[in-house]
């Protein structure tokens, strides 16, 4: 079991002695969850991206965004060890621009994180950093920073809008194969016009790291302009990697559309892009997890409609997903309300069962972002046990765009930013 030493949980038992005056002590509005909660970095800052990765022996990595000034943001790492003790957060960088963030953990279990780097452009008018960037964590602890992309043709579509620009590296999501980086990153050109850019935009990876890197294109969509690769979440799944990822047309980020999914054949080419679900608003994209024996699962929200749904497909073969038809018909989770937002998907890796931490805004319906009640907010999962999803409370006070995983013993975590404030949290089934 994971106990976080040296990390004040938010339910711990508070000693004897007070006034016995003062009536009895507030209920906790969290006795009933299973999980137990802790502060990873006290200090409060905006709601921007973070992501979780477990590692080996169940160190638990986190990276997100951290505001210094106006203009300038830290990228910092908190991990807990295999003792259970939680690091002190450490500074990997510090950038002008917030456009996603994706860690993970290599072959020989040191952390990677992705993100929009590299050296600053001061001719640039808005896209000072540019490039796809990925930092290190060496054996002495320190963070070096390697460029994977830096121009639109590096991934060669073939085309003269596909391969012509250099603001690369938007919303990248990063994953392993032993120590072979794979980041999937969207290619938005010269990330200024809507037709030639941002509907045009490529879904791309990058492959290799730290020095050496090869490129290639999953969807090009300087042709089509269908707005490829707007979030993106990837998994490993029996060697290969997959993805899903939306659409965002008029700005490098924004709200999203539809749900695509692609994987890589063994011969290293990509299966054409699959739309498994029609979606108008997926908020901050689907969420993807893949298991042996369930297969690829996929977690999005219906932002117009606060509804909540997971889909499926068995995925055992490699030849299973490439069509609509490999996948279950969307089943619904949570249309409640205002919530459902900010899906994470795991599964246990035991019972096979879908497991999916989401926010709750307002039992009141129609309530948009920024707007939620903090008497009504809350971070809750729900799992599918027998084709039934049960509910179980994380945090009464809520949780912003969680990231889910599970540790070898079977339990979940959950790191997410305190509403209110954006405090990062992280909640750990007891």
């Amino acid at each position: 079991m994971l106990a976080l030493a040296g990390c004040k949980g938010d339910d711990d038992g508070g000693g004897g002695g007070g006034n016995n005056d003062a009536g009895p002590p507030p209920v906790d509005p969290n006795k009933d969850s299973p999980f137990q909660r802790f502060t990873l970095d006290a200090a409060g800052t905006d709601l921007q991206p973070l992501s979780l990765a477990v590692g080996p022996g169940d160190t638990v990595g986190v990276a997100y965004f951290f505001r210094v000034s106006d203009a300038q943001y830290e990228i910092r790492y908190v991990q807990t060890g295999s003792d259970g003790r939680v690091s002190t957060p450490e500074t990997i960088t510090t950038v002008k621009m917030v456009y996603g963030l994706s860690l993970a953990f290599d072959g020989d279990g040191r952390p990677a994180v992705a993100y929009l780097g590299g050296a600053e452009d001061p001719a640039a008018a808005f896209w000072f950093l540019n490039d796809q960037e990925v930092a290190y964590r060496n054996a002495s602890g320190q963070w070096v920073k390697k460029v994977a992309v830096r121009e639109s043709n590096e991934a060669k579509a073939g085309n003269p809008v596909s391969d012509s620009g250099n603001v690369v590296g938007i919303n990248p999501a990063l994953v392993f194969n032993g120590t072979q980086a794979i980041v999937a990153y969207r290619d938005v050109h010269q990330g200024q016009f809507d037709k030639q850019d941002y509907e045009a935009s490529d879904l791309e990876v990058a492959l290799g790291g730290p020095d050496t890197w090869t490129h290639a294109v999953v969807s090009a969509g300087g042709n089509d302009k269908r707005a490829y690769g707007g979030h993106i979440d990837m998994v490993m799944a029996d060697g290969q990697p997959a993805l899903v990822h939306d659409q965002v047309s008029g700005s490098a980020e924004g709200t999203g559309s539809n749900v695509l999914f692609q994987r890589r054949n063994a011969n290293g080419t990509w299966t054409k892009g699959v739309e498994v679900q029609t979606v108008s608003n997926t908020q901050r994209g689907a969420s993807l997890a893949w298991d042996p024996v369930l297969g690829f699962g996929i977690a999005v929200v219906e932002r117009s409609a606060n509804r909540l749904t997971f889909t499926s497909c068995e995925g055992t073969s490699a030849s299973r997903c490439g069509a609509e038809a490999d996948w279950t018909e969307p089943d619904p989770v949570y249309a409640s309300g205002t919530g459902g937002w900010y899906p994470s998907l795991a599964i246990d890796p035991t019972t096979h069962d879908p497991s999916i931490a989401f926010y709750i805004c307002s039992n009141a319906s129609g309530v948009n972002e920024g707007g939620c009640n903090p008497n009504d907010d809350e971070l809750r999962v729900t799992t599918r046990i027998a084709g039934n999803w049960r509910e179980a409370l994380v945090d009464a006070e809520g949780g912003w765009s969680p990231k889910m995983a599970y540790l070898s013993t079977g339990q979940r975590v959950i790191a997410y930013r305190a509403p209110g404030n954006g405090v990062l949290k992280l909640a750990v089934e007891r």
